[in-house]
């Protein structure tokens, strides 16, 4: 263990041990053996990596909130599966999980690879956006597969994943949620969740697929950027208190696996029925945002492969496969 560590552990060993009272800097000093000086570098250090320490110069210092951290140790010792999650990469910050699974995935990593980090710096949303990031409070999540359909199907593998983290997520929090096509997963009306699937294909053949799912969590609303496309909130703004992610993390990864299993042996049919239910925007009135245009008609049915048929009056329909929907 770095001495760092060492003296970091001490400092909240002695914060525990004082039960929630506030402990002096001198106190910490002699306990610890290190200078004042030294007390306070590592107090602000442990700041950094997200514990919350009040200060008062006549009291001194005081432990109010621990970070929620995860462990690869205590994933692998949690997941009660035989696919999705066997082989785990665990990182305290990355730029996008999706590139390392991708990366992962083109060296040849066996299905089931589990990519998860506390942080990212440059998170991937859909069309090209970033995916807000913060370290230890929310699910930044990939699982690299390799599914024996043709490339033409692939949706339906965002389609099992937005299945598989809305249900996860109603069973930890009770909550309600709906899938918003394609791929965003909603409680009450606003975004808690968005899925990115990446692939590596031919012709004929997939060879692997990516799917990245982000999952707000513990975020506060407040800490949510202004110009967001949608409206956006978290577990715990939906729920008023804070969500176990190591439980959140392991009913998404097991949930998975069964909607892998049922796509495997019952068909695309048996993710898509569900799917369908589980949106909300058949009948509606709504515009799509494509790239340099906007169409506005009725959301009429979904085609197998994930498309949206759109009816744009008695006569015309017409099918997309992306795009930015907001309802009228």
């Amino acid at each position: 263990m770095r001495q760092t560590e060492l003296i970091d552990n001490l400092i909240i060993d002695v914060f525990k041990n004082s039960r929630d009272n506030f402990v002096s800097g001198q106190t910490l000093s002699n306990k610890i053996k290190v200078s004042r000086a030294a007390v306070w570098k590592h107090i602000e250090g442990l700041r950094k990596r997200g514990y919350v320490i009040d200060s008062i110069p006549s009291k001194g210092y005081r432990l109010v909130e621990i970070p929620d951290r995860m462990s690869p140790d205590e994933i692998k010792g949690s997941i009660k599966t035989g696919i999705i999650g066997k082989d785990l990469l665990f990182f305290d910050e990355v730029d996008s999980t999706n590139d390392i699974a991708m990366d992962s995935g083109a060296k040849g990593a066996a299905e089931g690879l589990v990519v998860l980090a506390e942080g990212q710096s440059h998170g991937k949303g859909r069309m090209g956006r970033t995916w807000v990031s913060p370290k230890y409070v929310n699910l930044y999540v990939s699982i690299l597969l390799r599914p024996d359909i043709s490339p033409p199907h692939a949706p339906v593998l965002t389609m099992m994943a937005a299945l598989a983290t809305a249900q996860a997520i109603t069973d930890v929090t009770g909550l309600e949620t709906m899938i918003k096509w394609p791929n965003d997963i909603l409680v009450d009306r606003k975004k808690v969740s968005g899925i990115l699937t990446e692939m590596n294909a031919e012709q004929e053949r997939i060879n692997y697929v990516v799917i990245g799912i982000g999952i707000n969590v513990n975020m506060k609303n407040g800490d949510f950027p202004e110009n967001l496309r949608m409206p956006a909130t978290s577990l715990l703004g939906c729920t008023g208190k804070r969500v176990d992610r190591m439980n959140l993390l392991c009913t998404l990864i097991e949930t998975l696996e069964r909607d892998y299993e049922d796509l495997r042996n019952k068909g695309v049919m048996s993710i898509f029925e569900r799917w369908c239910k589980r949106c909300d925007i058949l009948g509606r009135h709504i515009n799509v945002s494509l790239q340099g245009e906007v169409i506005t008609g009725v959301a009429e049915d979904f085609t197998p492969e994930g498309g949206l048929i759109i009816r744009l009056d008695w006569r015309k329909k017409r099918v997309i496969y992306a795009g930015d929907v907001s309802i009228i």
